[in-house]
């Protein structure tokens, strides 16, 4: 039986280094704290790298764990960061927009860090809603709710422009 050889540690950090980074940077906003978050996922990625099964999933498992570490540093550093995630408002509908990926990398500032991470997996990484909830251990409700209150954030922002007095 033939057997594929799996990546080695070299070839996943070169492969995938740059979608780690950017993963991290567009939740934590500070290029040291992004590069710490980077860091600390590959750390992770490759102690746990025998506990994939399917070398395909590979992207969508890392961007998790970049995800979460940089969510983790976030709530670790929040007082240190330059910015603040503001408060939601639920008042409009969101699907009456479409952003493009450019627009909603400059929207995401405010957007907190659960939500974006939910957003990043449905739109950065073209994850279905369903595989999300997969990923992330929570319930697809969940994912659809947190995707919806973090539309309904950017669609507020578009109309005012972007200006960060969203939720205040």
């Amino acid at each position: 039986m033939l057997e594929i050889s799996r990546p080695n540690e070299k070839e996943i950090y070169e492969g995938y280094f740059e979608k780690v980074y950017k993963t991290t940077f567009y939740i934590l906003k500070n290029e040291e704290l992004a590069k710490d978050a980077t860091h600390d996922t590959f750390i992770k990625a490759f102690k746990n790298f025998n506990k994939i099964n399917q070398q395909s999933k590979i992207n969508a498992w890392i961007t998790t764990i970049a995800t979460r570490t940089a969510i983790d540093i976030y709530n670790k550093n929040k007082k240190q960061l330059t910015y603040e995630f503001k408060e939601e408002i639920y008042a409009s509908n969101s699907d009456e927009f479409n952003y493009t990926k450019d627009e909603l990398e400059n929207h995401l500032d405010n957007i907190p860090p659960d939500q974006k991470q939910v957003l990043i997996l449905k739109y950065v990484e073209d994850l279905t809603e369903k595989e999300i909830a997969k990923r992330l251990s929570i319930k697809l409700g969940t994912v659809k709710s947190k995707i919806f209150r973090a539309k309904q954030k950017l669609y507020e922002q578009y109309q005012l422009g972007g200006e960060n007095s969203v939720g205040e």
